[in-house]
């Protein structure tokens, strides 16, 4: 009897990391999301009564977030522990990318951690969605949100395939830091979908990776790709870069001034903004007009 007694208490005071398939059928309704992307999720599945807390600031900055309106009305964690104590979470979202002390947090908040690992292609954003929407208990909000994905990417692979009988375009990210984007990134997957050549996967980079003006030269893209912040990033700058070098005038994109530069937000989102970015990158590869 002791034995069971003991159990139980451990049973009922331990605080666990949860996945989507685990979780008890209740619904949480005091839910913080720690990361922009969390952020962008949550507030396309639950009703708004069920957030407590988003991830900071930077949900409210129109170059980098898809939500801005919205996250106004919420309190952010910025990284807090004593904001989050006090938010009284009892299901916390986290992205695989932070730091390993997030484990703790559960702990210390008595919620529920949910962990999800960051997409690296379309389906498994889809896939994301999905989960949470299981963990959050809302399958039709979920199913919905990937609906609208689907339906869009095929009406613009069907308005590519229609408009553009050309070979694959050849294309290349470059970032403001200098570097690019290989295979097993959103980016590969995103080039993909909208049926061009990402020329660094194709060179059999992985991953994230600096990339050398020599190496974009070899590569020698039809297209370049630079996503920017334009309050953090020199636009001119980075032109200066690509089209007063004279040892980057035979490359392409650059002699073609193909050169294309897109808000992060507009690119990078891992969430059901994906599809935007989808839908802006064919944008200015095939000058679609609006």
């Amino acid at each position: 009897m002791k034995k069971l007694f003991l159990f139980l208490i451990l049973l009922f005071s331990f605080t666990a990391i949860v996945d989507a398939k685990g979780v008890q059928a209740k619904k949480y309704n005091h839910i913080v999301s720690l990361t922009l992307s969390g952020d962008e999720m949550l507030l396309g599945l639950v009703p708004e009564n069920r957030i407590a807390g988003l991830s900071g600031k930077i949900n409210e900055d129109k170059e980098i977030s898809n939500i801005v309106d919205k996250a106004k009305k919420f309190p952010k964690v910025e990284g807090n522990e004593e904001v989050l104590i006090s938010l009284e979470p009892d299901l916390i979202i986290v992205a695989d990318w932070l730091s390993k002390r997030i484990t703790d947090i559960g702990a210390i908040t008595g919620a529920k951690v949910y962990f999800y690992k960051t997409p690296n292609s379309y389906e498994e954003q889809k896939k994301l969605i999905r989960d949470l929407a299981n963990l959050v208990e809302e399958k039709e909000n979920g199913e919905k949100l990937i609906k609208n994905m689907d339906d869009r990417l095929k009406a613009l692979q069907n308005k590519i395939a229609k408009n553009y009988k050309g070979v694959k375009p050849k294309i290349l990210m470059y970032t403001s830091f200098g570097t690019t984007s290989g295979k097993n990134t959103t980016f590969n997957d995103m080039v993909k979908l909208i049926n061009g050549v990402n020329v660094v996967a194709e060179a059999g980079i992985d991953g994230f990776k600096d990339i050398s003006k020599e190496k974009v030269i070899e590569l020698n893209p039809d297209i370049i790709i630079v996503p920017i912040a334009k309050k953090y990033d020199n636009v001119n700058k980075i032109s200066k870069l690509f089209f007063e070098d004279p040892s980057f005038k035979n490359v392409k994109a650059i002699k073609n001034k193909k050169v294309y530069f897109i808000q992060y937000k507009d690119i990078t989102p891992t969430s059901q903004y994906m599809i935007n970015s989808i839908e802006e990158l064919a944008k200015v590869v095939y000058q679609f007009k609006e």
